[in-house]
């Protein structure tokens, strides 16, 4: 798996790209640089450019100006969604090629989410993808939270990014299964099921089975068979 590290001037021009209202004077010379460092950016024979990330590539035409046109930006939005990336994401980690339609097991709590890709009918062939939520200053370490409130000895704010990162990275997943850790409305699988009711209403009808569970304690071997029952429709 590798990691590609989003850090200086990089930051600064993926938060341009996911800026709403979209942004009007995104430099598509700092797009096509930005991308490449982190995935590949090809200029085609027609003047157009392929852009590639996380294992998709789409087609964009170089503007006329030095901006590109706001309607391209979105474009890049979705193609940057589709690779797991967000507003405040600090690297890009591209998995093992999956299966496009393989099945997708979600392991969250606020520290990070673990998407596996998998077929339940086999044991092999798992690929792992890694989100992590923003976090410059560790405030998530922390157990409570209050809306408006200082972070000092408080949860911060849910930076709800890293929940439709989540929602992106299996978008295209026939059937979800997700497992979370804690109990509550405060817990990570309550926000992204939250999350997914409000604003994913399409990837939230294939979730087919959700478990709590000590996290702390599961292997990854164990994980895999927990996600494998409850997509067979094994687990209550």
């Amino acid at each position: 798996m590798m990691h590609h590290q989003i850090h200086g001037h990089d930051r600064t021009t993926l938060a341009q790209i996911f800026n709403h209202p979209t942004s009007e004077n995104l430099e598509w010379r700092e797009v096509v640089a930005f991308v490449d460092r982190i995935g590949s950016a090809e200029e085609k024979a027609n003047g157009s450019w392929s852009l590639s990330l996380g294992g998709r590539a789409w087609t964009f035409p170089q503007p006329p100006h030095k901006d590109m046109d706001p309607r391209e930006v979105e474009r890049l939005r979705h193609l940057l969604e589709g690779a797991g990336l967000s507003a405040h994401s600090t690297e890009l980690l591209t998995p093992t090629p999956a299966a496009t339609e393989s099945d997708a097991l979600i392991v969250v709590d606020h520290h990070e989410a673990r998407i596996y890709r998998l077929d339940p009918a086999t044991v092999g062939g798992t690929s792992e993808t890694t989100l992590r939520p923003y976090d410059p200053h560790g405030h998530i370490h922390h157990l409570a939270h209050r809306e408006g409130g200082t972070y000092r000895g408080q949860r911060a704010p849910e930076d709800m990014s890293f929940y439709d990162g989540i929602v992106a990275a299996v978008k295209d997943a026939p059937r979800i299964a997700i497992v979370g850790h804690g109990t509550g409305k405060s817990s990570a699988m309550s926000v992204l099921s939250r999350r997914l009711h409000d604003h994913h209403h399409e990837t939230r009808g294939r979730v087919v089975a959700t478990a709590t569970i000590d996290l702390s304690a599961a292997t990854d071997g164990q994980l895999l068979a927990l996600g494998r029952e409850m997509l067979r429709g094994d687990v209550p």
